[in-house]
């Protein structure tokens, strides 16, 4: 590939048209899939008659977690909703207010904020490779079933990935202030989001920038001053984990640990539950990943191996493929030189992308 190409801001457009087509065409398809009886039609539909969008093209983007994220941005928080943290459904809220229809507005935040991070990630991933190794992880990252379908939908995936990506980037950058700032969203939008502190702390440790430390403490007062709005509306700290118990209810089990190997040492075979045997395989998988990512940053390793540790032990397995995909280094350790073999994964991703996403709007619980 030419020289100026990849040393221009040009090489940034490749990936980013790649999988913009990729994720127009593959639209287009689901619809007219969900579409061949002759109208368009999933079940969210009849769960959110009445309440959900106006426009019946926005149900393609819109299910599940969705209708939770646009009942907070419009009637603010009640229970169980205390689980999901507050930045998307804010934003939601505003732009919202500024263009009239709250569920058009999380897909436009949802879908741009995905399709912004696709450079985000480029640019961090220069920093461990070349330029044209680069493109081909982020590409690859991109179409992976789960990266793809919920960069794309109305999830907190979109603003999630974008905050994270770029609180690393602009930390590597010397801009910690502002790395600071986009750490500070990251909080509010997940659980898990403040994880992204630890990485810059050990890199200002190392370098001895003990004064830019302070910047942390943004969003660490961002994440206290959740704790305490929870505490005053809720009289609870934790609310965004003790209603977990609604999802319990719904049978949804949390964490690998308590729900199976915990029974299992204590030798209770006979309230044993039914065993997902595709999961050992998945968390060996990342936890390999997670391992790689040593050998690249040992600062995202030990991010990486925190994150992956405390989702593998409090999360929900049933999300566990979604939640381990969006630990962003470890597609740092996928460099791929063969145009042929990421073609061939890229066309293996977005068929399984597409099952994936039929699933979800069919009220299956991929996520």
């Amino acid at each position: 590939m030419d020289r100026k190409v990849l040393g221009g801001w040009i090489r940034l457009l490749i990936p980013l048209a790649a999988i913009l087509v990729i994720k127009v065409c593959s639209s287009i398809f689901v619809y007219q899939r969900l579409s061949i009886l002759g109208n368009f039609y999933t079940p969210w539909m009849q769960t959110w008659s009445g309440v959900g969008p106006s426009q019946p093209w926005l149900y393609l983007y819109s299910g599940q977690d969705t209708g939770f994220y646009v009942a907070i941005a419009r009637e603010w928080y009640k229970y169980p909703m205390y689980v999901f943290f507050p930045a998307y459904p804010t934003l939601i809220m505003l732009l919202g207010r500024f263009i009239g229809d709250l569920w058009l507005s999380a897909f436009i935040i949802s879908f741009t904020l995905g399709l912004a991070c696709i450079p985000l990630l480029q640019l961090v991933a220069e920093n461990y490779m070349g330029k044209l190794e680069a493109a081909a992880t982020t590409i690859l990252c991109s179409t992976f079933p789960y990266i793809f379908l919920f960069t794309t939908i109305s999830y907190t995936e979109s603003l999630y990935l974008f905050s994270t990506l770029a609180a690393w980037l602009l930390h590597l950058k010397g801009r910690d202030t502002t790395s600071a700032l986009a750490a500070t969203i990251s909080t509010l939008t997940k659980t898990y989001g403040v994880a992204i502190v630890i990485p810059v702390a050990l890199s200002l440790i190392g370098k001895r920038m003990y004064r830019r430390l302070l910047n942390l403490t943004i969003p660490l007062a961002a994440l206290l001053g959740w704790l305490i709005y929870l505490k005053n509306s809720t009289g609870d700290f934790l609310a965004f984990s003790t209603q977990q118990s609604y999802w319990m209810n719904l049978g949804v089990d949390f964490g690998y640990y308590e729900h199976y190997i915990r029974p299992f040492l204590k030798f209770n075979l006979w309230s044993l539950p039914q065993f997902h045997y595709l999961l050992p395989a998945l968390i060996i998988f990342f936890g390999y990943l997670v391992f790689c990512t040593f050998k690249i940053d040992s600062k995202l390793g030990v991010y990486s191996l925190i994150l992956y540790l405390a989702l593998l032990y409090f999360s929900n397995f049933i999300s566990m493929p979604r939640f381990f995909s969006f630990i962003f280094p470890v597609w740092l350790t996928a460099k791929i030189k063969s145009i042929p073999a990421l073609t061939v994964a890229v066309a293996f991703f977005t068929i399984n992308s597409l099952m994936l996403w039929y699933q979800f709007l069919m009220a299956v619980w991929v996520s």
